[in-house]
């Protein structure tokens, strides 16, 4: 079932104090709100003391009568004690162009360090020149080519980047075991077909969990290079930011990952990759501004 007690951290009347807030603000009476939700005007006054507990139902009603937005309702779903998951971001729909114009600044401003945006199963959507010229010299360009690159798939295929990192199994066995709770949370059918698809990989230590439960890192990841031609070591710090236009979500719909130098020979190598040479590629977004 999807509801849940209120946690300790939300007021036991916090349900009733916002559904008085949005009453009040409308002008509406007790009676009033009751008969447009068509429910007794004491079963109002029991919710908004927090005598009563709503149903998602009665929730809905509220918000209709209210004329709440998702974001309004989201907040008075988890103050009800339930589980708010909104509809899956479009990046691509109209009404969020604002939001991709923002997100394609933020990787053009990152350059000349890496940075992209993948979606909850890791399929990229958007990236910096930084992170197409790092791939022509790993020689993955073509692969980014295609629909729906991976970027877990990158991280854990000998034919992608694994084959560049020195601490692969590290890196593998922490990201897995991010998507195994994130899968766990959300218990979305595409986290567990990835999930699965990782854990198929050769290679992966067979206790990967045991490995990764007492990693310290929760919203980043260092990345070690394998460069045999260089005599200093180049290494990354890849943060991890959600992308959050709805804030109730369990779990971020969208990421943003910039990689950052740990060294002063990694940030020298970055800052001399040929940009000016990358000018057009599907996974680049322009900026049109006003």
């Amino acid at each position: 079932m999807s509801h849940i007690q209120p946690s300790s951290g939300i007021p036991h009347s916090a349900f009733g104090q916002l559904i008085r807030f949005w009453r009040t603000t409308l002008g509406l009476s007790q009676a009033q709100l009751a008969a447009r939700v068509e429910a007794a005007p004491r079963h109002i006054s029991f919710l908004e003391t927090g005598r009563s507990n709503p149903t998602r139902e009665m929730i809905q009603r509220l918000a209709e009568v209210l004329t709440l937005g998702e974001r309004d309702v989201g907040t008075l779903l988890i103050a009800a004690g339930f589980v708010h998951e909104p509809p899956p971001l479009d990046l691509d729909a109209k009404e969020n162009r604002p939001l991709k114009d923002s997100l394609s600044m933020m990787l053009a401003k990152h350059d000349p360090y890496p940075a992209l945006v993948i979606n909850s199963i890791g399929d990229i959507a958007m990236c910096n020149r930084s992170w197409l010229a790092l791939m022509q010299i790993a020689q993955l360009d073509d692969r980014l080519m295609a629909p729906a690159v991976n970027l877990m798939d990158l991280y854990f295929s000998e034919a992608g980047l694994r084959r560049h990192i020195a601490n692969w199994e590290e890196l593998a066995c922490f990201l897995l075991l991010k998507i195994k709770e994130q899968q766990i949370l959300t218990n979305n059918p595409k986290l567990a077909e990835l999930a699965e698809w990782l854990e198929a990989y050769p290679g992966l230590p067979s206790k990967w969990a045991m490995r990764a439960k007492d990693a310290r890192q929760i919203s980043h990841y260092d990345i070690h290079y394998q460069t045999p031609q260089m005599d200093q070591a180049i290494a990354s710090r890849t943060l991890v930011t959600g992308i959050e236009p709805e804030r109730h979500r369990v779990i971020s719909e969208w990421q943003l990952h910039s990689f950052l130098p740990l060294n002063h020979a990694t940030a020298e190598l970055w800052q001399q990759l040929p940009l000016d040479r990358i000018t057009q590629h599907p996974l680049l977004f322009p900026i049109k501004l006003k």
